[in-house]
């Protein structure tokens, strides 16, 4: 990853990481200021979210708002990461 030059390098998402890799999805626990998950009432119809998402140096997404409306928390594994949020 370290030779990667693209302008705008692109992030791998697997949305089913805690299934393939349960050890994995037990490393983390949800923050007590997120316990409270209304979507759960959903069942089968909850829409997507947990994701490890892996990329190289620069990588990143643009400007966008959430496809579901939805809010989330972020954890960094490895390296840094830089958050710009509007109101």
């Amino acid at each position: 990853m370290d030779a990667a030059r693209d302008e705008m390098p692109l992030y791998l998402f697997d949305k089913h990481f805690a299934e393939k890799a349960p050890e994995l999805a037990r490393d983390y626990q949800v923050p007590e200021y997120f316990s409270e998950d209304l979507f759960h009432l959903l069942g089968k119809d909850r829409p997507d979210y947990r994701w490890l998402i892996v990329g190289p140096a620069r990588s990143g997404s643009s400007y966008h708002k959430d496809p579901n409306a939805t809010s989330a928390w972020n954890a960094v594994i490895s390296g840094r990461k830089k958050w710009i949020l509007f109101p």
